[in-house]
């Protein structure tokens, strides 16, 4: 039986040496900013996306940047792109947050009965994202079967935890359902809002004022985990707010690993500019 493949898409934190060395097919996500599409690769960061947003809004477009799935045929090339690639196992962005995931599973659904192939709601984002990916390429290599891949990455699913702060209230209205009222208010007073996912969902919990009580926040969040064993921060205009946090939690957690990791720009379309987050994964029991 051949190995099986891994498949995943451009919002996942995965490191060129591992890409490489197990050979995980990407798929990137196309963003939309006015009437115009980007594909999210290397060339693309969130700070161009931002720019090209502010170029939107000169010219009167107030619309935000939007999030889609390739289509689908980019999908049925993927899975044919390899004579013995039957079997595989597609790993995506939360499905809440993308559609890409949908859009993968009705490709997949479409070739039933040739191919085996497992499309997973990863329910996490980036790091957390990356992180399942590799366990799975890691499973793959040592001969496990397209269930026993799937069995992994299911079971490291709940272990995952993000918290961030994000002062684009704006951004918040439409991924995380903040009111406008709320987001209006917010803003006037410089409000930066916590969010936790939940299901893969985007949830607002309290609010801050100030930066500083965003690196206490943080680091509460961190440290309340009895086991912490991979740990993941991006951020956006924040960079000596990250530098602090991570001094504070290698302080706290001598022995973790800690990753001051890229802002993607499939996440910066949902929660905009000036933001702080953490992907947690506290390991298996």
């Amino acid at each position: 039986m051949s190995k099986v493949r891994i498949i995943t898409d451009s919002n996942a934190f995965l490191p060129p040496d591992t890409l490489e060395k197990f050979g995980i097919t990407v798929i990137p996500h196309r963003v939309k900013v006015g009437g115009s599409f980007f594909e999210e690769d290397a060339d693309f960061s969130s700070e161009e996306l931002f720019t090209k947003v502010h170029e939107a809004q000169r010219m009167g477009v107030s619309r935000l940047p939007e999030v889609q799935a390739p289509n689908l045929n980019t999908f049925l090339d993927t899975f044919h792109a390899s004579g013995d690639g039957e079997q595989i196992v597609c790993i995506h962005t939360s499905s809440a947050l993308s559609p890409i995931w949908a859009t993968a599973r009705k490709a997949a659904e479409m070739l039933r009965g040739r191919f085996t192939i497992r499309v997973i709601d990863s329910q996490s984002i980036s790091f957390g994202l990356g992180l399942l990916v590799q366990m799975a390429a890691q499973a793959a290599d040592a001969g496990a079967t397209v269930n026993e891949v799937a069995r992994v990455v299911n079971g490291a699913i709940p272990h995952l935890y993000f918290a961030g702060f994000s002062e684009s209230l704006n951004y918040l209205e439409r991924s995380a359902a903040l009111g406008p009222s709320q987001s209006l208010l917010g803003t006037m007073l410089g409000i930066k809002a916590m969010l936790m996912m939940e299901d893969g969902r985007l949830m607002t919990q309290e609010k801050v004022q100030t930066r500083e009580e965003v690196v206490e926040k943080l680091t509460e969040f961190v440290t309340e985990f009895a086991l912490v064993q991979e740990l993941g921060i991006f951020e956006h205009n924040y960079e000596s707010h990250r530098t602090e946090l991570i001094n504070r939690l290698r302080e706290a957690l001598p022995k973790t690993p800690i990753h001051a990791i890229p802002y993607p720009p499939s996440l910066a379309v949902y929660l905009g500019p000036n933001t702080i987050g953490v992907l947690v994964y506290e390991g298996m029991y």
